[in-house]
Order: structure tokens, then C-alpha cells, then sequence
């Protein structure tokens, strides 16, 4: 995103935008945005660092958490690499394992079709034509997690499988994956996931798209609920003298208390308790009347 420092905030038409970078430079960074419609659905959204993020999304049958990644470019060395990888194992290692995991970004890395017999399983054969060192580590990290690269299962036309050009045009790579637990490989339709070349977005790397096969919840936010007491019960002048003596015994032990060093909110609230614990003890809350059998047409044997 190469935006600076860590920010939540929401865009004019109401979506909600998630990112994590560095402070003073505009450089790496990733974020997420969440349409309007699914605001209520975000869980949690943690910025780990400038090159991780995570998010955790209420869905059915199974909430879903999705990890975005940077990982270094080969500018950086070996030690970068891994220190990257031990920072994404971490989080991944904290992900619910009910969860569904998608884990997805730049990963600066080729994956090719050459380790599709020895890495079955964990990545298709629709990809480059050969896998270099940063792309053998991905498939390490992809394997010892049980993820899949989504995006190399579809077979489609180069131009829909590779996710980045080079300025002068020569060189076309498939560097961004994006991958999910394998028992959920049936949840993704290959057609659809796939990387889009005529995206206008400014950058050197392509839209890449992957569809999973999942309900969103629809999250409305509830308000104070109101516990309903079995009020019948006061009509026994035995339970409406217990339930009055109670009531009268624990607003005398208020009264003892000083007034003056409570506000009158803080009053008002231990009164409502006094009233609401005794109805809770005595009355109790009211059952839902049981449904019974209609006639249906027979009759019960004896």
C-alpha cells in the first residue's frame, strides 16, 4: 500500500480500511478493505508489522481468517527471509484451528510447474515454468501448514495466470498467491480464481482474484435485552409477602449506606439490582408456554 503508519479508517462511501506500515517512509505496507456491507463481520484486525497483517471475519459454517504478506524481494538475503517466515509462522500458529485460513500477498517468489509432482498437493501445475530458491521456501512454508496455491490450479491463458511485469515489458512472473487449507480446496472454483491483467491500478503487479465458497454472516449489532419474570407468582399472597419483604429488607440495608458519597446514578443502579436480584430469586424468569400436539387427525391409544 506504501502508506505511512498504522491506520483504521473508513472511506467515503463507508468502507472500512485496515492497513499496517512503517512510520516515516513510504514503503512496503499491506492493509485490507472491507466493503460497507460487511463491516459488522471483522472480528478483529491486527497489524503485525509493515509486511503482515491478519484479519478474522464472522462466517458460516466456519469464521475465516485472512493473512496478508509481503515478503522481502530478493534485494534482501537469506536472513531477512527467514526471519519473515518465522514471524508469519508465528501468527499463523495463533489462527483458531476451527478457523478457515487464507493466507495471501507478494511473496516474491516463483512457483513452478516443474514441482507440481514433487509438491502435490500444494501447488498446481498452472504457474511458471520453473521454481526458484524464495519459491522452494514458499512451498516449504505452504506444505508444513497443509495450504494449497489457489491460483495455480485454473488452467488459463498466460496472461491470467502471471501477476507481475517488469517495466520494460520482458518478463512476466507469477509472484502472488494466494493459498488456503487443503481440505477447503473443494471451496474454491478454479475458473474464478484467477489474476486480472486489465486492472487500472497503477502498479507493476496484477488484480488476482480467488473465490471461496462461503456465507458471510449477517451481523446485526443487539441491544440490552430484558429478562422477563414470572409475574403470575405475585398473585399467591404467600410468594407476593415473601417477594415484598425481601424487596423492603434490601432497601433498608441501602438506606444504612451514606447517600453523599454516591452519585445519584450509582444509586439508581443498586435499587434496579436490589428489585431485579429478588425478582430473579423469587419469581424466577418466565418459561415459554410448551408447544402441544394439535389434532392431527388420530387418536392416542391408551
Amino acid at each position: 500500500m506504501r502508506w505511512k503508519n498504522i491506520v483504521e479508517t473508513t472511506t467515503e462511501d463507508g468502507h472500512k480500511l485496515y492497513y499496517s506500515g512503517l512510520p516515516d517512509v513510504h514503503e512496503q505496507r499491506v492493509g485490507f478493505l472491507v466493503h460497507r456491507n460487511y463491516n459488522n463481520c471483522v472480528v478483529n484486525c491486527y497489524p503485525i508489522s509493515s509486511r503482515l497483517i491478519s484479519i478474522r471475519l464472522k462466517a458460516s459454517p466456519f469464521n475465516i481468517t485472512i493473512i496478508q504478506a509481503y515478503a522481502p524481494t530478493s534485494t534482501y538475503d537469506d536472513e531477512a527471509v527467514e526471519e519473515f517466515y518465522d514471524q508469519l509462522q508465528e501468527v499463523v500458529n495463533k489462527v483458531p484451528k476451527k478457523d478457515i485460513l487464507v493466507v495471501q500477498g507478494d511473496w516474491n517468489a516463483k512457483v513452478g510447474s516443474d514441482s507440481y509432482q514433487t509438491w502435490k498437493g500444494t501447488c498446481g501445475k498452472y504457474s511458471n515454468l520453473s521454481t526458484n530458491e524464495r519459491g522452494q521456501r514458499l512451498l516449504e512454508f505452504a506444505k508444513y501448514n497443509n495450504l494449497l496455491l489457489a491460483n495455480t490450479l485454473g488452467c488459463h491463458k498466460k496472461s491470467r495466470i502471471t501477476t507481475w511485469h517488469s517495466p520494460n515489458g520482458e518478463h512476466h512472473n507469477q509472484i502472488d498467491y494466494i493459498m488456503v487449507q487443503q481440505r477447503f480446496k473443494t471451496s474454491v472454483p478454479t475458473a474464478k480464481t484467477r489474476s486480472f491483467p486489465g486492472a487500472d491500478i497503477g502498479s507493476d503487479h496484477d488484480l488476482v482474484m480467488m473465490t471461496l465458497k462461503v456465507h458471510l454472516k449477517k451481523v446485526t449489532k443487539q441491544g440490552p435485552t430484558r429478562i422477563k419474570f414470572d409475574l403470575d407468582k405475585l398473585k399467591d399472597p404467600k410468594v407476593a409477602a415473601i417477594f415484598e419483604a425481601q424487596v423492603g429488607g434490601r432497601f433498608a440495608a441501602l438506606n444504612i449506606l451514606d447517600s453523599n458519597d454516591q452519585d445519584i446514578d450509582t444509586q439508581v443502579n443498586m435499587l434496579n439490582t436490589a428489585v431485579t436480584d429478588t425478582a430473579l430469586e423469587i419469581l424466577g424468569k418466565l418459561r415459554p408456554p410448551k408447544k402441544t400436539l394439535g389434532n392431527r387427525g388420530y387418536t392416542p391409544t391408551l
